[in-house]
């Protein structure tokens, strides 16, 4: 292969502070706007702009288009500050994270797997037998032990589409757990593996994993719940310093993009929890995002977020 671009365009338009979004296993991916904007006069970058449209969606955009989509926002998925999001191939569920110091970990039960644009059910992840849970860790006593299962339930969200910007709120008084800025979410096998970027005692982020139950979103999932796991803590002597995107390599590792105030890199996790630094960005303090892999495996994309660089990095890369 020639590892030269073959083509490129835009795929959608009209949108504003997309962020991580996610791809779905019917070959499309899901822009999340990470911002909540009413209409009318705002800032936007420094500018003065007329947006004629509230902001704080998810949209899809099929793989195989070529050129600009409608813009449709799937507002049963709730209008937030959206991060990222991943699917559960067995059912269709849509797992997705909120930028916000005290978000939900949310979950989308579509009416129609695969089409989620129809409608569907909206619902926060809270600890059983613990309300209103919070898991930042921000205390000298943490709240959450790495290593440790916490059995999960999930709370129905009303009134998604609210313009108060109050989901995360309501969510949180009904029960839910709360985290500090979640960030990327990925499908890591069989589980779901999202960072915290400001959890920690030093607020140098987490990695938690989300193993779906069994029974995932049908009514036997309370007898076998699934269960959250904080698989990595940053602190002051460790490799990983706020964690942001992440994505599974093709060798079993989780690579995570950082987003810190100096010489942000990527870093690896292996199963066993250690952690090795794979790659640093020495030349700019810009945090790394957008991290993948191509189908085969053996060319790894990752951005610059500023000034807006996309790499493509070959191997070799373990096996």
């Amino acid at each position: 292969e020639s590892r030269e671009v073959i083509e490129q365009y835009l795929s959608l338009a009209g949108t504003e502070i997309n962020c991580a979004g996610g791809p779905t296993p019917w070959r499309t991916w899901l822009s999340c706007e990470e911002t909540f904007k009413k209409p009318g006069t705002g800032w936007s970058a420094g500018k003065i702009v007329n947006r004629e449209k509230a902001h704080g969606y998810v949209f899809e955009v099929p793989a195989d288009h070529k050129g600009l989509v409608d813009p449709v926002p799937i507002k049963a998925m709730g209008r937030f500050e959206h991060e990222a999001a991943a699917v559960h191939e067995p059912t269709g569920i849509v797992y997705m994270t909120e930028d916000r110091h005290h978000s939900l970990f949310y979950r989308y039960i579509p009416d129609v797997p695969g089409k989620l644009i129809e409608g569907g059910r909206l619902q926060a992840l809270a600890i059983i037998d613990q309300p209103s849970f919070a898991t930042h860790n921000w205390s000298s006593t943490p709240d959450v032990v790495r290593g440790e299962t916490l059995q999960t339930q999930w709370i129905d969200l009303y009134d998604v589409d609210s313009p108060k910007n109050d989901l995360r709120l309501r969510g949180a008084a009904a029960g839910a757990a709360t985290f500090a800025r979640g960030e990327g979410l990925c499908v890591a096998g069989e589980r779901f593996a999202f960072t915290c970027t400001i959890g920690g005692l030093k607020r140098l982020g987490q990695v938690f994993s989300y193993t779906p139950s069994p029974f995932e979103g049908q009514p036997e999932e309370a007898d076998a719940p699934g269960t959250l796991e904080l698989i990595a803590e940053a602190h002051e002597e460790s490799l990983l310093r706020n964690a942001d995107n992440l994505v599974m390599a093709p060798w079993g590792d989780l690579i995570v993009c950082e987003d810190t105030s100096d010489h942000c890199g990527l870093v690896g996790i292996r199963p066993d929890g250690s952690q090795y630094q794979l790659a640093d960005n020495a030349y700019s303090n810009s945090e790394l995002a957008g991290i993948c892999f191509s189908p085969d495996g053996q060319t790894m994309f990752v951005n610059v977020q500023y000034p807006g660089t996309t790499l493509a990095i070959t191997g070799p890369f373990p096996t």
